[in-house]
């Protein structure tokens, strides 16, 4: 069985929109690596619980991303930020 491409959220549910949910369960049989991917769009980076636009040149960069494309809501904001 081959292994998927995954851009991965730990709780999913959580996240702003449909669209972004949808961005980071994305799967894809073909890649291995969500760089390799062109269908993958989005990278999260639970550490420092950022969110990112895949740049697809080749290599590994990420245009850190402060609002979802979709719906606008701000991106990785705790609830102590939010107060």
């Amino acid at each position: 069985m081959t292994e998927t491409a995954r851009t991965q959220h730990p709780d999913p549910e959580s996240l702003c929109c449909e669209s972004m949910q949808a961005a980071l369960e994305m799967n894809c049989s073909e890649h291995e690596d969500p760089f390799e991917c062109p269908d993958s769009l989005i990278a999260y980076n639970e550490g420092l619980n950022q969110f990112a636009l895949i740049v697809h040149d080749g290599g590994r960069d990420v245009i850190l991303i402060r609002y979802c494309p979709w719906c606008g809501a701000a991106l990785g904001v705790t609830s102590d930020e939010e107060e």
